[in-house]
């Protein structure tokens, strides 16, 4: 029996990482398609986000079957309780990626994100730290995963930066306020990237040592 729960709980947890790496692509093609302007990339990024909700929904099944049919203890049940909060915080990431692809086809004038190599760097950590949060998932280190979310604070400092560039963008163009308003969500929808990565490290690091610690404040 316990064997069985071990190989249960085993089988999850790679089924969650093989989700995140899905993700992980995913924010991959978004990035991709915003920095070159790719309408056919932003297309296979909304095709993704289908097979991720699917994804979602069958791994939150198979956590709920195990807390019925197994019930687990101990750190077990701690697993399975915080596999629920990884699954939902990398299926939001993955519909950070879908809001990235939507806000390139928004953008009518799409020389402005010539100008803002900034958002880049905040794409690149931000998919950086994600890839690195799900190492830390799927190899249990709770130092890896506090180490990955204290870069979220680089984060949190370009998202300020971008935002007083974009207001001086707003006054000096008060004539294109649609691609301003798009850029605005776009650098809100990466601050809550890294937010989220965030969230997995903490539930990383609960899951391995049972001390809920706030991470990054």
């Amino acid at each position: 029996m316990r064997h069985h729960l071990e190989d249960e709980i085993t089988d999850l947890r790679n089924s969650i990482f093989s989700m995140g790496i899905l993700v992980e692509e995913t924010l991959h093609k978004a990035y991709r398609a915003l920095k070159e302007q790719n309408t056919d990339l932003a297309q296979e990024v909304f095709e993704d986000e289908e097979e991720i909700n699917r994804l979602q929904h069958t791994l939150e099944h198979r956590c709920a079957e195990i807390l019925a049919t197994e019930h687990p203890v101990a750190g077990d049940l701690r697993e399975i309780l915080t596999s629920f909060k990884i699954i939902a915080n990398i299926e939001r990431i993955g519909d950070h990626a879908v809001h990235f692809a939507k806000a390139l086809m928004r953008l009518r004038n799409r020389e402005v994100l010539r100008d803002l190599s900034q958002f880049f760097s905040m794409a690149e950590e931000g998919i950086s730290m994600f890839h690195d949060a799900l190492t830390a998932y799927i190899e249990r280190d709770a130092e890896k995963a506090r180490e990955v979310a204290s870069r979220d604070s680089r984060i949190d400092e370009m998202h300020g930066q971008i935002l007083q560039h974009l207001f001086r963008l707003i006054k000096e163009h008060p004539d294109r306020p649609e691609d301003f308003t798009s850029l605005l969500f776009l650098n809100r929808f990466l601050e809550r990237l890294g937010d989220h990565v965030t969230n997995i490290c903490e539930w990383v690091v609960f899951s391995t040592t049972g001390v809920h610690e706030e991470l990054n404040q």
